[in-house]
């Protein structure tokens, strides 16, 4: 009798506590259903390319927080939002656009509560535009425009976007654009894995024909200008030596230099005596999407005693409602491969005030590691300096004026029209270019 009562007391134990796990299952199921139900779900992700730019559409449920992490090796962009749900019907997590659009994606829950969606392109790129639209059938879209670019606008637009804070962030995703693109075709996402990764980010299925006009190779671009031309000699020297002729000379001198260094490539802004606008000079390098612009440049005084090399990077940046902007073919403001009419003014103040404080202080990296190069030098340093030359003002990029010598005083200019000194002096540029893009482009 007793071991028949002690199995029943048993049993109802047994009993009780397998109650109690189904009890707490239900409760966990259920819990784990509201929750899932208040997460943001992405409904679709496509991409088509329009006038030079490629964009990414990605369709959510719902607008929520969103940050934004730029990487390299490889290029990418890490869109963080809250965790949210895949429901992209039967387009992959991980995909791409091939062979129509160079980038692929990539959805991925690694930690509770977060969700990280990653662009992966194949070289350095710029983002002009990334902001929020309301779906005509309800949710929202993140659209995200990607544009080709040089290392130093990546480096820069990458510093930047990492150091915004939230409220600068959520100004610029809130900012819909005044003109929306049209006749763009969406191509969704398909599944890449028999995709084969080159070294160089390329795949098997990558585009064949060049569209961008980018070169295979990625190159870091200096553009070389060779101060004056034309019906504008410059200085005139002790010994009537043109500053013109100074300036083309060593700027050729240093062109070859600088393309004969693995990885660098150079451009001139003119290699004949011809005279081309301050403002065309600047130009030049915007639209080539250069990564530095060096302006040679031989000084000049009254006093024949004055002597000695300088180095410039600019002073103070323009104010924005005097900035002199690059404009595109539809006559649009354009600062790096940001167009601002497209966006409104407060999201305009913020991305002009980005750029130029990281063109700023690089500038004055590239200054410092020049001057440390020509340490050495048989002529008398007047050190770096900073002023508001055109040619220094209006840039989107790193850019220095070096004065190499005063064209007026007798030794110096001795010096300017010695190849052996010229050869010198150009060749402790191009060791500072070097090492500014291995220190500072990593």
């Amino acid at each position: 009798m007793l071991r028949l009562f002690r199995y029943k007391k048993i049993i109802k134990i047994e009993y009780n506590l397998f109650l109690k796990i189904v009890i707490i299952s239900l409760l966990f199921l259920f819990t784990n259903s509201l929750s899932a139900q208040n997460l943001n779900e992405i409904t679709n992700i496509r991409a088509g390319k329009h006038d030079g730019f490629y964009r990414v559409v990605v369709e959510t449920s719902k607008k929520v927080e969103t940050s934004i992490e730029l990487k390299k090796d490889p290029y990418r962009a890490i869109i963080k939002i809250p965790e949210s749900l895949w429901r992209a019907n039967s387009t992959p997590r991980t995909g791409n656009f091939f062979p129509n659009i160079p980038i692929s994606y990539s959805f991925k829950n690694n930690e509770i509560g977060k969700t990280n969606l990653i662009l992966s392109v194949n070289k350095p790129f710029s983002l002009d535009k990334i902001y929020w639209l309301a779906k005509l059938d309800g949710g929202k879209r993140l659209v995200i425009d990607i544009y080709y670019s040089s290392e130093t606008d990546f480096i820069v637009t990458q510093k930047s976007f990492n150091d915004f804070s939230k409220q600068q962030l959520e100004l610029v995703l809130s900012a819909k654009p005044k003109t929306l693109e049209k006749n763009f075709t969406l191509f969704t996402g398909k599944k890449n894995d028999q995709l084969i990764t080159n070294k160089d980010g390329t795949t098997s299925n990558d585009i064949n024909e060049n569209n961008n006009k980018i070169e295979s190779e990625t190159n870091f671009l200096v553009v070389i200008d060779p101060g004056h031309g034309g019906k504008d000699p410059g200085a005139v020297g002790y010994s009537k030596t043109l500053e013109k002729d100074v300036n083309l000379y060593a700027a050729k001198i240093l062109y070859n230099k600088l393309n004969n260094i693995n990885g660098i490539r150079a451009f001139l802004t003119r290699s004949q005596d011809e005279f081309i606008n301050l403002h065309d000079r600047y130009k030049i390098a915007n639209q080539l999407k250069a990564d530095i612009f060096i302006s040679l440049h031989s000084d000049a005084t009254t006093s024949k005693s004055v002597s000695g090399y300088s180095i410039f990077s600019l002073n103070k940046d323009p104010d924005f409602n005097k900035a002199n902007f690059e404009k595109n073919q539809n006559n649009q403001n354009v600062l790096g491969n940001v167009i601002l009419d497209n966006e409104i003014l407060e999201t305009q103040t913020v991305l002009y005030k980005m750029y130029q404080r990281r063109k700023r202080n690089y500038s004055i990296k590239l200054k410092n590691l020049i001057l440390e190069e020509f340490k050495t030098l048989p002529i008398k340093s007047r050190g770096g300096k900073k002023e508001d030359f055109i040619v220094l003002k209006y840039h989107v990029i790193p850019a220095v004026l070096i004065e190499m010598g005063f064209i007026t005083n007798k030794n110096d200019e001795k010096k300017l029209n010695d190849h052996k000194f010229i050869s010198n002096l150009m060749e402790r540029v191009s060791v500072a270019v070097s090492k500014y893009k291995k220190v500072y482009l990593k």
